[in-house]
């Protein structure tokens, strides 16, 4: 357990630190280019979303999770990664011109035809990276997404401000991979072995598939909003969706991508040893609730100086979608945490499942607002992902045989934090309707943890030893 706790420390220090560097490069990127060139990055980056999961065919999640993973079979794994991952690497390359024709925008294809070189560098350090996970290394881990997250945002940045437009922000992220698979390779060269094998490939892919699908759906769900926005609506609509998406998804990442890479394994290594795993989801999603359900509530009351602030007047059109995207948000914390369980226990087939029947109803959603506006697209995408979380929960609580009152009974502290986060805050917005972009954002920073730190105390919520515990071993440092 100490193991899983440092573990969750360093990833979750380390997403904050890479929070700040995302944050920093999206405000200075919004004002260094038009939300028509936006959408145009994130349409031809999100089609290659998609791309990477089938590339990873499941084998991160199945390297993690398998308990008898041989040298045979991690071999075996290297060797599958690299073939299917250089295959859609030539693909991609090919389906650029087609893809840009349809959209009737060259640089879409362009920006597929950069980012295509990740495809032939990835393999080589996504096995390495996944036994890094598997051991709770996260130390090494954070060393890497550091140096690649900084990497990414200065190359971004400095082609961008030098007048390049767009297809900057695809050169970064090349640049970011090619730190990646240096720094894991050379950190575990001893553990991967680079040879040529087969023999097992059944076997991982009966497992990996099953994974494979899911991520191919859950990326389906993430690219949709914006690919459909930018058919049906406009490139530059779709470019307002994706900065909408991307001021909430900055505070989703930077709490569940601290957390979703040890989640997994923890589970995993719960399950291995027969200990519970309900009693831990439960533990899990007590302490997350605590800190996702204040944050998405209030930012939500916030909205209107957070994006004045970041992205100026321009962007003011992505107020109220973003406001709408927290809901979905804050929900979809307990979904993902409950994805990383029957992940970590080797029920891959309910990870496609929960996938297969929350995305499609997503989808229909979003195509169904695409035809009234912006606001109507992200009320789609937050009703789908309730629906998701809600169907997600039904399923654990058959496969690991606890009541739902128990989720409510974890959850419901969480949320009379939220309630007293979200009062305080809107009891500033309330007192200073007019204040400065600047200080309004302080000022709602300011009240809302006042009204955080009284509802823990109130509701005398666990995580608030936790976080003592932490300000102590600080404070004593």
């Amino acid at each position: 357990m100490a193991n899983v706790k440092k573990a969750v420390f360093l990833s979750v220090g380390e997403k904050a630190i890479v929070f700040v560097i995302q944050f920093v490069s999206s405000v200075v990127l919004a004002r260094l280019l038009s939300p028509e060139e936006i959408g145009i990055f994130s349409i031809g980056s999100l089609i290659l979303a998609m791309s990477h999961a089938l590339r990873d065919l499941g084998i991160t999640s199945y390297l993690i999770q398998e308990r008898d993973l041989t040298p045979v079979r991690l071999q075996t794994a290297a060797t599958i990664a690299v073939i299917m991952s250089w295959t859609l690497g030539l693909l991609t390359w090919v389906a650029s011109g087609p893809v840009a024709a349809f959209y009737r925008e060259e640089g879409i294809g362009l920006v597929m035809h950069v980012l295509s070189i990740n495809f032939f560098l990835l393999p080589f350090g996504s096995v390495s990276m996944a036994i890094l996970k598997r051991n709770l290394n996260f130390d090494k881990v954070v060393r890497i997404n550091l140096a690649s997250g900084t990497l990414q945002a200065t190359v971004s940045i400095g082609l961008c401000s030098m007048g390049v437009g767009f297809i900057g922000l695809a050169w970064g992220a090349v640049a970011s991979t090619t730190l990646t698979v240096l720094m894991t390779v050379l950190m575990t060269k001893r553990e991967v072995p680079m040879r040529i094998e087969f023999s097992e490939w059944r076997h991982i892919l009966r497992t990996g598939g099953r994974f494979c699908g899911s991520s191919l759906l859950w990326e389906f769900g993430l690219s949709a909003p914006e690919m459909i926005v930018g058919k049906a609506m406009s490139i530059e609509t779709a470019g307002y969706l994706a900065r909408s998406l991307g001021v909430v998804g900055l505070a989703f990442r930077s709490i569940m991508e601290g957390l979703t890479p040890v989640l997994m394994p923890a589970f995993a290594r719960t399950h291995r040893d027969g200990e519970s795993v309900g009693d831990q989801f439960l533990k899990s999603i007590c302490y997350l609730s605590a800190l996702a359900f204040p944050l998405f509530a209030c930012m939500a009351l916030a909205m209107d100086s957070i994006v004045l602030l970041l992205y100026s007047e321009k962007w003011a059109r992505i107020i109220e979608p973003a406001r709408i995207l927290c809901v979905g948000s804050a929900a979809l914390t307990i979904a993902v945490t409950g994805a990383a369980v029957v992940s970590g226990t080797g029920k891959s087939k309910y990870t496609l499942r929960f996938q297969l029947v929350g995305q499609p109803i997503k989808v229909v959603l979003i195509l169904i607002g695409s035809m009234y506006s912006l606001d109507h697209v992200a009320a789609g995408i937050a009703v789908g992902d309730l629906l998701i979380t809600a169907y997600t929960l039904l399923v654990l609580r058959r496969l690991l045989g606890f009541d739902l009152s128990r989720v409510g009974e974890a959850l419901g502290p969480s949320l009379l934090v939220a309630l007293c986060a979200a009062t305080s805050c809107l009891a500033f917005k309330l007192a200073f309707p007019h204040a400065a972009p600047f200080f309004g954002v302080v000022g709602c920073i300011i009240a809302s943890s006042i009204g955080w730190v009284i509802g823990v105390v109130v509701t005398r919520h666990p995580v608030g030893a936790e976080v003592g515990a932490v300000v102590r071993r600080v404070v004593r440092r």
